[in-house]
């Protein structure tokens, strides 16, 4: 289980954005773990504790392996409340599950059965393109193609984490193996990469990014694809190609198929009710000048 402590001041905030991840059989220990993640967070000083558990009330068995059952989950929601309270610390909602047919011996075919008829058509031209498919491992090569993720995210109006913030976090993630971001490079120059976790045999795409440039060069359709081949080699069950975006970013995600998934809404625990209060009463106006106070805390650093 990862975690996250976000803290302004006086206020601290405890989150796993998802978790445990547990190995089959070990379904006994949930209530342990969520005893201790408390615990942990008393010790850290944070006045709320929220955590997001893999586990749906609308699944269907075919994912029961990578999901918590409800049943066991009785104790460990001890004292909880349901509901996001900390929106910032963004935990996962659910998943878009492309299967990846482990036991089958022509899995890949398999797959691409699913994939809508453009979709086929593009990763098909993509394969032609001359594409090179690498791995950022190196500091310098991770930092040049979280630079493209950052350059997208300015270019589309959206905010990712700084270089300056996240870089030294993402590259030992990727050294301990639980991450790896897939590169497209043509002709000497990257033109995109992505950000995919390596968790409870599964994949998960989380963000990325391709070089928007005049001739279309399907750069998307083939790191995806290179994707869900590697997750078919790792004989893994799933990959989450994730949910949300604009109308053309899910329509593209759509294109691979894959099942959607929704997981139950994130618990949470008070550890301190009157900083709670305060921190409830303050929402509204933090929200309505957000960037206001960041520049202020920015100052402060």
């Amino acid at each position: 289980m990862g975690v996250v402590i976000a803290s302004v001041g006086p206020f601290r905030v405890f989150v796993s954005p998802f978790g445990p991840v547990l190995s089959t059989d070990s379904e006994v220990l949930i209530s342990k773990i969520s005893e201790e993640f408390r615990k942990e967070a008393k010790r850290a000083g944070a006045f709320l504790a929220q955590l997001s558990f893999p586990n749906s009330e609308e699944a269907s068995p075919q994912f029961d392996a990578h999901l918590l059952p409800l049943a066991s989950l009785s104790d460990a929601f001890k004292e909880s409340k349901k509901g996001s309270i900390f929106k910032y610390v963004t935990g996962i909602s659910g998943f878009r599950a492309v299967s990846l047919f482990p036991k089958a011996k022509q899995a890949y075919e398999l797959v691409r059965e699913n994939y809508k008829p453009a979709t086929r058509r593009d990763v098909n031209k993509s394969a032609r393109m001359s594409h090179e498919l690498r791995f950022a491992r190196q500091a310098e090569d991770i930092k040049t193609a979280y630079a493209l993720i950052e350059l997208n995210a300015e270019t589309q109006g959206y905010a990712v984490r700084s270089w300056a913030d996240f870089g030294q976090t993402l590259i030992s993630m990727i050294q301990k193996g639980c991450c790896f971001m897939p590169c497209c490079w043509n002709e000497g120059e990257l033109k995109g990469t992505l950000m995919v976790f390596d968790v409870g045999k599964k994949l998960h795409y989380i963000m990325g990014a391709t070089l928007r440039e005049e001739k279309d060069l399907m750069v998307g359709h083939f790191l995806q694809d290179q994707v869900i081949q590697i997750g078919i080699r790792k004989g893994y069950d799933f990959y989450d190609i994730s949910m949300g975006g604009s109308t053309g970013v899910v329509r593209f995600k759509e294109g691979f198929g894959g099942d959607v998934v929704r997981l139950s809404e994130p618990r949470y625990w008070v550890l301190k009710p009157i900083q709670f209060s305060i921190f409830r009463k303050l929402l509204p106006f933090v929200q309505k000048n957000k960037s206001k106070i960041a520049g202020i805390l920015s100052k402060l650093k």
